[in-house]
């Protein structure tokens, strides 16, 4: 059979500069079948010696961190959050370490309810786990799922998408630097369907992408009865109450909506402010707007180029939708084409629900204000939807800001701040609504849900004997 290739695009240029073979069906089941054989051998290191392997991973990231910055920002067009990203992966190996101490210890017998019998746990890993990647955050979203479920004992094989391939072959160097993790981890380059036999030859799937796409994977996944954890779109809102901080909260509504180009699961993308200071905030964003600056015009710039050349698109037609249905376009809503595709970062008020721009992702550093005349109706508001990610408040007092916070259907919710989950990995959290599946990625769960539990009792007293439970 002839190899097939796929052709990926260059962000910042816009043109097709990379080409690589895609890895066919028999190609992932080798794959999965040599991480499965060697599997065992991992688990059996235990904590310390899985951990002392991914102390040493760390060091590999380093020598490795050039051509993983060469590769990540031709797949993204971004240089500074190619550092970010870098960076971030020994942190990631830290809070993981420190967390494998406390999930797991298997403790000793316990005694049952039932005199002379004694349990203890078992924890037992999935052999071998799929990781499918998403193309926004490319090696932070690898890596945030695979570092902890090597940690628990399971194999990895991972599929990057086929938007941001590039940083792949770095990556498997990274991780055959290491020879015990390099036994058990692959990495399988192609598009959806590559994916689709992923979930047929492992034990358990993560997933980070679209609804439609996670609804794929899961439906695919029950078929086989393997678990699926989801983490997908969001459609993050900020709360701004009549007495906060204006100035604080102008600052982060600029940050958290245009930052990455918008183009994280919880960016900012609907800003619901008390109608008594509406034109004060939107005075204060507008004030802030010309110092933002596009990576085209300026290598220092703020806001790089789409990733995905249809995100362009999508963007569009939510901001030319929003207009057209009565929103007023206060900064930006230009689409600039120089070789790559960059979006003006767009501020937009007199937006309401009947508008794309206030209920789908829009996925780009777009800012629809929007006022409102009751806390009941703002949280009312920033419930109304399908997304349940992340969520967001600014009020005047911490406790304010917690009582509003509390009524907010959303997994991880950021008070006095915006999209705080993105830099924030210590505390689990899980995806509400169509966000997402399964247990948190983050904290000491972040480990756990790659185990599954199993019980072991003894019995140390007399055998019950068949006369000791009469039938009744």
């Amino acid at each position: 059979m002839a190899t097939e290739w796929l052709d990926a695009r260059n962000p910042f240029t816009g043109t097709m500069d990379h080409r690589f073979a895609v890895a066919d069906r028999a190609a992932v089941a080798a794959a999965c079948a040599a991480v499965r054989a060697a599997q065992p051998a991992w688990a059996a290191l235990g904590r310390e010696g899985r951990s002392a392997a991914l102390a040493a991973l760390g060091e590999a990231f380093k020598t490795e961190a050039p051509a993983l910055f060469a590769a990540l920002a031709a797949d993204t067009g971004r240089q500074r959050i190619a550092h970010i990203e870098i960076e971030a992966m020994q942190g990631f190996i830290g809070l993981d370490l420190a967390n494998a101490a406390k999930v797991l210890d298997e403790g000793d017998w316990q005694p049952a309810f039932v005199p002379g019998i004694f349990g203890r746990r078992q924890l037992v890993p999935y052999p071998v786990v799929g990781v499918i990647a998403p193309w926004n955050f490319p090696l932070i979203l690898s890596m945030i799922d695979t570092l902890p479920a090597l940690l628990a004992g399971c194999g990895v094989v991972l599929k990057p998408s086929e938007v941001t391939p590039r940083y792949a072959a770095p990556l498997r160097r990274v991780l055959e630097a290491v020879p015990a993790i390099g036994a058990v981890t692959r990495i399988v380059l192609g598009p959806g369907s590559t994916g689709a036999d992923l979930v047929d030859h492992v034990d358990a799937v993560v997933c980070t992408g679209s609804v439609r796409t996670g609804r794929i994977v899961a439906e695919h996944a029950a078929r086989r009865f393997i678990p699926a954890f989801l983490e997908l779109g969001g459609k993050d809102p900020l709360i701004v109450t009549a007495d906060a901080d204006l100035d604080r909260a102008a600052t982060v509504v600029l940050r958290a909506s245009v930052l990455a180009t918008g183009q994280a699961c919880q960016s900012l993308e609907r800003v619901y402010v008390a109608r008594a200071v509406h034109d004060a905030l939107v005075t204060r964003i507008l004030e802030r707007l010309p110092a933002v600056r596009l990576t085209c015009d300026d290598p220092q710039g703020h806001i790089g180029p789409f990733i995905m050349a249809g995100q362009a698109d999508i963007v569009r037609a939510h901001i030319e939708d929003a207009v057209a249905r009565g929103a007023r376009l206060r900064w930006g809503g230009r689409i600039i084409e120089r070789g790559g595709l960059w979006c003006e970062p767009t501020l937009l008020t007199g937006v309401d629900h009947t508008m794309r721009v206030m209920r789908e992702e829009t996925f780009g550093p777009v800012m629809p204000v929007m006022a409102y005349d009751s806390i009941d109706e703002a949280v009312a508001l920033a419930n109304d939807g399908e997304y349940g990610l992340s969520a967001n408040v600014i009020a005047g007092s911490e406790a304010e800001a917690l009582a509003i916070g509390r009524r907010l259907d959303a997994g991880f919710v950021s008070l006095g701040d915006a999209s705080m989950s993105s830099f924030v990995a210590d505390f689990e959290w899980e995806s509400f609504r169509s966000s997402g599946l399964g247990r948190s990625r983050m904290g000491p769960a972040g480990i756990a849900r790659y185990l599954r539990t199993k019980a072991i009792a003894v019995n140390r007293g007399p055998a019950m004997s068949v006369t000791d439970s009469p039938d009744s």
